[in-house]
């Protein structure tokens, strides 16, 4: 991926369903006499390490221009698809139940003005998987830390700890047959306070009494916070760190100060990303709230990192309440969000309500949305819903080139073996 994700987004709580999909055209297909193939891997994934079974029998369905339905499959044993892309072939769904927060929902992901190729790996959640995971729960005795930082906030593996509140114990997980590091930031509640990171590997400890937190932990300069003067075209903002590490995205952090401190003795792979979040208004009907957010890697932390937001709350509501009008009149749904800058690929737009149905639609900044069709048993899983959830997300990469371009990032990312995630 690039050095640069942008995203902004809509959210809305609707009291009544509003319509699905979203467009744009484009080519697709082959026109020889020999069909090209649009091919995927399906797998259930687990939430809490990284368990996963090949899924058979998920939903794909290939969908015409009109959004009608071409032609539907399934995943095979192994999870693997490997369809026909013919020159009629326009748009692509893939559908299957995930397991969540012990409800069961459908998921359902289209892709608009789509085209034949590797489609990388498509995961779904399952937690029944999570019997399979190796973990455990630490308990930390903090009494000395606290006294020692007692003007110090503690995150301990991105969650704030804290033994007067009865936060001192962490659920760690094996990864590939081994703890992650236990990663620990003292985070200062004062402005000009030197932050401070330690990373403790607990393979070796006794998880069944409680793990003491020295203060000696934190000792040495490689332990000490490095400034990073980060710009940002906006005072209503947050920002947060994270660093990209063999274990996954680790040390996740959030700056209350707004002055952010690395730690690249640590962790030499960070990244920072300021995010707003407006609430846009609410009545009977329901609320909508605003979010953005701009993330960057750090190359070089002696340099100031530039964290512009979109600021563009107001051309995104007007867009997304023209759209939703048009639709909700059955009138021509042609959207524009192309005002967002160059660093923009995608729109999503999500509908549903967990427990029932998600549909996740996918297409480019300016398009037009057919009235996708799905088959009758994906069509009920929508049957129920009493309070409808929709989002709207605009997104993208600093030097991607376009959608397809994006997509393929996507993909090719997703079939990648390594936690470390470019």
């Amino acid at each position: 991926m690039g050095k640069g994700c942008y995203a902004s987004a809509l959210v809305l709580l609707l009291g009544g369903c509003g319509g699905s999909g979203d467009s744009s055209g484009g080519d697709s297909g082959d026109s020889g006499t020999t069909p090209a193939r649009l091919v995927m891997d399906v797998q259930s994934v687990a939430s809490k390490c990284n368990v996963k079974e090949k899924m058979a029998g998920a939903d794909v369905i290939i969908h015409r221009q009109d959004g009608h339905i071409l032609g539907t499959y399934k995943s095979d044993g192994q999870g693997h698809v490997d369809v026909p892309w013919t020159n009629e072939a326009s748009h692509l769904t893939v559908a299957a139940k995930e397991f969540r927060n012990g409800q069961s929902t459908w998921s359902i992901r289209t892709d608009l003005a789509a085209k034949a190729g590797d489609y990388g790996i498509y995961a779904f959640t399952d937690e029944n998987l999570n019997s399979q995971c190796d973990c455990s729960d630490a308990n930390f005795d903090l009494s000395e830390i606290e006294a020692v930082y007692s003007d110090y906030q503690l995150y301990g593996n991105n969650s704030f700890l804290d033994s007067q509140s009865n936060n001192s114990s962490l659920r760690l997980c094996k990864q590939d047959d081994k703890f992650a590091p236990v990663n620990m930031v003292l985070v200062p509640s004062q402005s000009g306070v030197t932050a401070y990171a330690a990373s403790i590997d607990i393979n070796t400890l006794d998880l069944s009494q409680a793990v003491p937190i020295s203060s000696s932990e934190f000792e040495g300069t490689h332990h000490e916070g490095t400034p990073l003067n980060v710009d940002v075209n906006t005072n209503d903002y947050s920002l947060r760190s994270y660093s990209e590490t063999e274990f996954g995205r680790q040390n996740w952090v959030e700056w209350p100060t707004k002055e952010v401190q690395l730690f690249p003795a640590i962790f030499d792979r960070n990244l920072v990303y300021a995010s707003q979040w407006i609430a846009l208004g609410a009545n009977e009907a329901g609320y909508i709230n605003y979010s953005a957010i701009t993330r960057r890697a750090v190359t070089d932390p002696s340099k100031s990192l530039s964290l512009n937001l979109p600021l563009n709350e107001n051309q995104m509501l007007d867009e997304t309440t023209r759209l939703i009008t048009t639709i909700n009149n059955g009138g021509s749904a042609n959207y524009d969000y192309s005002f967002n800058n160059a660093h923009m690929q995608a729109i999503q737009i999500t509908i549903g309500q967990d427990g029932y149905a998600n549909w996740a639609i996918s297409a480019s900044l300016k398009g037009s949305i057919p009235d996708l069709d799905l088959p009758i048993h994906l069509q009920t899983a929508f049957d129920g819903i009493t309070i409808p959830m929709m989002s709207l997300y605009v997104w993208g990469y600093e030097g991607m080139t376009g959608l397809y371009d994006f997509r393929a990032e996507l993909s090719k990312s997703s079939r990648s073996t390594g936690n470390i995630r470019s």
